[in-house]
């Protein structure tokens, strides 16, 4: 069984509990898998997806256990940015994947659609505190660590490079000042409040392609 978890109303969740899921009634989403249009319910594989609905009042996050067979994972990131680009959404078409196919890390904020009906035994109200925990505080720091891991095997000198384009840009905005060594392949970059100065490589241009 695949654990997932979606946000509803306050006020439904005892009905929903007690009776179920039904998709005909909270489909939110019909999309193309395997060549046809199908409703789907869209849950999150990490409740601290949603952070505003976590901390809210007027919503309670269900945890649904459900079959493998009814859940595919895609990039509600892309759904998003697609609502008002037609090429954006085709992106998202292809990022739906079995569940079982899909490997943690690889969306920035992956989702879960499920194709079927939850039944009420399948289902309980998510205890913050008491709950099985959550592997990783949330998908988007997950997604983005390992971009910069990968980057890490890749170039030896990434994490100076890095710091080099981000300090480059507080010193554009003045919040720094920057003095280069081109000689040595150095830039000093100072917070003149603290007197804090940070010594950085000048990355080599041709190295990173």
């Amino acid at each position: 069984m695949v654990d997932v978890y979606c946000y509803l109303p306050s006020s439904e969740v005892n009905d929903v509990v007690e009776c179920g899921l039904k998709l005909s009634r909270w489909f939110d989403r019909e999309v193309r898998i395997e060549g046809e249009t199908r409703k789907c319910i869209s849950t999150l594989l990490n409740p601290r997806d949603d952070m505003e609905k976590y901390k809210s009042t007027q919503y309670k996050c269900i945890k649904l256990e459900v079959h493998p067979q009814y859940c595919y994972a895609a990039d509600r990131c892309l759904y998003l940015l697609g609502l008002d680009n037609s090429q954006i959404m085709e992106l998202y078409m292809s990022t739906i994947t079995p569940i079982g196919k899909y490997v943690f890390g690889s969306y920035r904020l992956p989702e879960c659609l499920i194709t079927s009906t939850v039944i009420s035994e399948q289902m309980s109200v998510l205890n913050k505190r008491l709950d099985s925990p959550i592997l990783f505080d949330s998908s988007e720091e997950l997604y983005i660590n390992n971009i910069i891991e990968s980057y890490k095997e890749e170039h030896r000198n990434f994490n100076d490079t890095l710091l080099y384009y981000f300090y480059c840009s507080l010193a554009a905005a003045g919040k720094l000042d920057r003095i280069d060594d081109t000689g040595r392949q150095v830039a000093v970059f100072l917070e003149k409040e603290r007197g804090k100065a940070y010594t950085i490589k000048i990355p080599d241009k041709d190295t990173l392609l």
